[in-house]
């Protein structure tokens, strides 16, 4: 059965989104179909990539006519259309080959182009539906309020079956569409890709929490920098604190600066960006506790971050909210440590005890490893999609 990727181009490297479409399709070659991934815009440094390749046994067809990001604006956007061409000709070269496409995509129009593209070509589309996209803040302009609109109010009548993300996501497919065929596959994970990573070590600090996400979430980022720097006022904690911190976005960058410089144990804050993945693995499994806080929004409700499959794998305890997707997998002190609402001094008050625990962090940490191997893997979920995709 022959399942290719449309929608989000970078593979095989990039975000969250990226990462999902890796380990689904990594998941579908090992059960047993035929996948291909499809960029049809050039995310590459030059000469780092060739008109087709492979990854982790995953071939991949970048179809834009330079294979890597021009500097020059103009050029950048003449050598986008040429991937659409370039996609086009695919189609027409595979044309009644192609089983299944897989669209992961938050641009509305992509929906109704690429369904008119499956009836012409005959496959058919499973959606990728990871955020309630109207529940994102920050999103004001009249052109992306329309775009996430319609994402989630007409997404049905573009697709043959919905690959939902969470609970909140799988009824709102089936309030849309009673008939829509729709499974729900949460956070994935090659929990495999941890077994020979030796845990972060440092000499100034031997202990740390550790945070990773987006800019993008700088009101958690600074509600954790809030609850560390009383950590350290009230001596209930001697390490450090990691953040890796991702995405684009200057005016956030710059009050996260500015809010670490201005705390009193700013010396013991780390900031980082842009690493290597290896390292990333590295810094879950040298870390005391790792720090997810969510917030009790429709966004927060919708989704389910990604990390939170590559937390379990590190086998090292998760610190967040009891809300949303974690209390359908986690309970608090046995696989998680869970706090009954988002707020300063509900993670203050959860930190402060945990912390004293000792040997407990560990317990936590492998309790929750089992959750996440028994659901999130993608070995696991390469079966159930494949089965899925076969219904359609």
């Amino acid at each position: 059965m022959f399942i290719i990727h449309l929608g989000f181009s970078g593979f095989p490297k990039g975000n969250a989104s990226v990462q999902r479409v890796r380990l689904h399709f990594k998941g579908l070659k090992a059960a047993g179909m035929t996948p291909l991934v499809i960029n049809k815009i050039s995310h590459h440094s030059k000469n780092s990539e060739k008109r087709v390749n492979r990854s982790e046994g995953i071939p991949y067809l970048n179809t834009a006519y330079l294979l890597y990001t021009p500097d020059s604006f103009i050029t950048r956007n003449i050598n986008k259309i040429s991937g659409y061409l370039g996609e086009l000709l695919f189609f027409l070269r595979k044309r009644k080959k192609i089983n299944v496409a897989v669209l992961y995509s938050n641009y509305f129009l992509e929906l109704p182009y690429y369904w008119v593209l499956s009836k012409i070509f005959g496959f058919k589309i499973a959606l990728q539906y990871v955020e309630f996209f109207s529940a994102i803040p920050g999103r004001s302009s009249l052109f992306t309020k329309l775009n996430d609109r319609l994402l989630d109010q007409q997404f049905h009548h573009f697709c043959d079956g919905v690959i939902a993300i969470s609970n909140f996501l799988v009824q709102h497919v089936q309030k849309r569409a009673p008939k829509m065929l729709c499974i729900k596959l949460p956070a994935i994970c090659d929990f495999s890709e941890f077994e020979n990573i030796e845990p972060f070590q440092n000499s100034n600090y031997k202990k740390y929490l550790m945070y990773c996400g987006s800019i993008y979430y700088l009101e958690v980022i600074e509600l954790i920098l809030s609850v560390f720097e009383k950590l350290k006022k009230s001596n209930s904690y001697n390490g450090g604190l990691i953040l890796v911190v991702s995405g684009h976005h200057t005016e956030n960058w710059e009050r996260l600066n500015l809010f670490i410089k201005n705390i009193d144990c700013s010396n013991d804050i780390v900031l980082k960006s842009n690493i290597a993945y290896q390292s990333l693995l590295s810094l879950y499994k040298g870390a005391d506790i790792l720090l997810i806080p969510l917030r009790n929004t429709i966004q927060d409700n919708a989704r389910f971050p990604h990390k939170i499959g590559e937390y379990t794998a590190s086998k090292r305890p998760i610190l967040s909210t009891n809300l949303g997707e974690l209390k359908h997998y986690f309970k608090d002190g046995v696989s998680a440590f869970l706090t009954d609402e988002y707020s300063e001094i509900a993670f203050l008050e959860k930190l402060t005890a945990v912390l004293a625990t000792g040997e407990t962090l560990n317990l936590i940490g492998k309790e929750g490893n089992i959750i996440g191997f028994a659901n999130f893997n993608y070995l696991q979920q390469g079966i159930a999609l494949k089965q899925f995709l076969l219904k359609l």
